[in-house]
């Protein structure tokens, strides 16, 4: 009996050996699939932007290395700066490129929305474009999918890899 055990065991490693490369070719395969993916997205979100910009006349916007635009509309230079570790308070309006609002302080009786800037608590476009802001400051935030809420969109109101706009006024930094 010990003997079938064995020639059983030495069957199943062989089949194992044999398989294993192909289940990490195929994963591999899949992640080259989604790199090719996203730099499609990119591609797609850079020109998205370009085009509201040109439409809109938009000469003022800083591009970031991430991709993010920082368009300032109201300068506060001596403000105090937005970094990392220090709770913000911002009043925004966030559309999708065509307009469609769906989101904004004024749904939410006006309120501030405060947040720990550099925590990830919010889309990472947000944590990036605020820490370009100092207090007293009104700008707008276009944001490439990526740094919004990407493939998975966001319920009904944003759809997968939307380019989002913010309109935001840095009320307070603490």
């Amino acid at each position: 009996m010990p003997f079938r055990f064995s020639i059983l065991a030495t069957r199943l490693a062989f089949v194992l050996l044999l398989t294993t490369p192909s289940l990490f070719l195929t994963a591999c395969g899949n992640s080259e699939n989604t790199v090719a993916a996203n730099v499609d997205y990119t591609k797609a979100d850079e020109a998205l932007i370009q085009k509201y910009l040109a439409d809109n006349k938009i000469t003022t916007a800083q591009r970031q290395p991430s991709g993010l635009y920082y368009v300032p509309t109201k300068a506060a230079p001596t403000g105090t700066s937005a970094v990392a570790g220090k709770t913000v308070s911002v009043l925004y309006t966030g559309e999708l490129l065509d307009g469609t609002v769906f989101d904004a302080s004024a749904k939410h009786g006006n309120e501030p929305f405060s947040f720990v800037l550099g925590e990830g608590k919010v889309i990472s476009g947000w944590d990036q474009g605020i820490a370009l802001m100092h207090k007293g400051e009104k700008g707008v935030l276009l944001l490439p999918s990526a740094l919004g809420y990407g493939p998975d969109g966001a319920g009904s109101d944003i759809p997968p890899n939307a380019v989002l706009r913010f309109e935001v006024e840095l009320l307070d930094v603490q």
